[in-house]
């Protein structure tokens, strides 16, 4: 850690920006945009063949597109990446769970303000600050969080997948 003018200028800088990161979090719930989570959406465990042949309405329903061609990694089983999509106040893991089965669920871990990974080996999301654990689904695994992480419906058409965000 640097220590003067300097190194306190960008201490305060990191911290401003992880506040800033957890105030549009934060606000993407509390503003009736985002999901209440209280009354979290979770979807049957990806691979279920329901989850994997959803059929995706218009964007004016709230779909949202998410071009393979612009995250290459989610072209094989086990790939995934976070989409970060501010004007449509998306802030997903989407994860290929099985050929051709995709799921996305919210970034945040509902137990704090830590972004999850997936690890695709153990088909789970893992929380690095606490140690919580979620399902591809978004469910509970392991604590401390009691929460699920918001699940996305995912369908694909061609060369995009697409993501339902309820308006």
């Amino acid at each position: 850690m640097s220590s003067g003018a300097d190194g306190s200028r960008l201490e305060r800088r990191a911290v401003l920006g992880s506040l800033l990161h957890g105030t549009c979090a934060l606000a993407a719930f509390c503003a009736g945009c985002g999901p209440d989570w209280r009354e979290a959406t979770v979807l049957p465990p990806s691979t279920d063949a329901g989850a994997c042949g959803v059929t995706p309405g218009s964007p004016g329903e709230g779909w949202v597109e998410v071009k393979l061609s612009e995250h290459p990694a989610l072209r094989e089983p086990g790939g995934s990446v976070v989409v970060r999509l501010p004007e449509a106040l998306l802030d997903v893991v989407v994860m290929h769970t099985a050929s051709g089965c995709f799921a996305a669920v919210w970034h945040i871990c509902t137990h704090g303000d830590c972004s999850v990974s997936y690890v695709p080996g153990e088909a789970l999301l893992e929380c690095p600050c606490h140690g919580s654990r979620f399902g591809e689904d978004g469910r509970v695994l392991r604590g401390p969080a009691t929460r699920p992480l918001h699940a996305f419906p995912v369908g694909r058409v061609g060369d995009s997948l697409w993501l339902h965000r309820p308006r």
